[in-house]
C-alpha cells in the first residue's frame, strides 16, 4: 500500500510537469517574427535540375525596422527551391526582392560551400541579377522555372 508521502511526491511531480508543459510553446517562436510566405520555383542549369544551388532573396528596399531578415535556401535534387527565414522551408517576409543564385562545391571537412561559382557569378550580385520576386499574401509567390547557364 503506497504511503501518503509517496502520493504527495507523485502529485507534486505531476503538478510541476503540467505547469512546465503549459509554459512550453507559449509565445512566438522568434521575437518580432514577421509573417512569411512560401516561395515556389524550379531551377535548372543548362537544362537540368541541380541540387544545392544557393538561393538568396535580397530586399529591393531595405527594411525600415531593426529586425532585418535574410531569406535564403537551396534547391533540392529536383531543382525545387526551399527558402527559409525562421525555420526550414518556411518562406520569406512579404516584399520585393532580387534573387541570386550561386553554385559551389560542398566541402565536407569545412562543412560549407566553397570554391569557384560554377555559374561564373552571373547570378550572384543582387544589383545585376535578372531575377526578381514580389511576395505578398494572396499571390502565388512563384519564380516559375528559372533557367541558368554555365556559359
Amino acid at each position: 500500500m503506497p504511503s501518503r508521502k509517496m502520493n504527495a511526491s507523485v502529485c507534486l511531480t505531476l503538478a510541476i510537469g503540467f505547469l512546465t508543459a503549459g509554459f512550453v510553446g507559449c509565445g512566438p517562436k522568434h521575437p518580432n517574427e514577421k509573417q512569411v510566405f512560401k516561395v515556389q520555383g524550379i531551377v535548372t542549369v543548362d537544362g537540368a535540375p541541380v541540387p544545392e544551388i544557393q538561393v538568396a532573396l535580397h530586399p529591393v528596399t531595405p527594411a525600415n525596422d531593426d529586425r532585418p531578415t535574410f531569406p535564403q535556401g537551396f534547391t533540392d535534387a529536383e531543382g525545387k527551391i526551399r527558402i527559409s527565414t525562421y525555420a526550414e522551408g518556411d518562406g520569406a517576409p512579404g516584399g520585393e526582392y532580387k534573387v541570386t543564385f550561386i553554385l559551389q562545391e560542398y566541402n565536407i571537412l569545412g562543412r560549407n560551400f566553397s570554391g569557384p561559382d560554377k555559374l561564373k557569378k552571373k547570378y550572384a550580385d543582387p544589383k545585376t541579377t535578372p531575377f526578381s520576386l514580389t511576395l505578398a499574401e494572396g499571390k502565388p509567390n512563384d519564380l516559375g522555372k528559372v533557367e541558368l547557364t554555365t556559359e
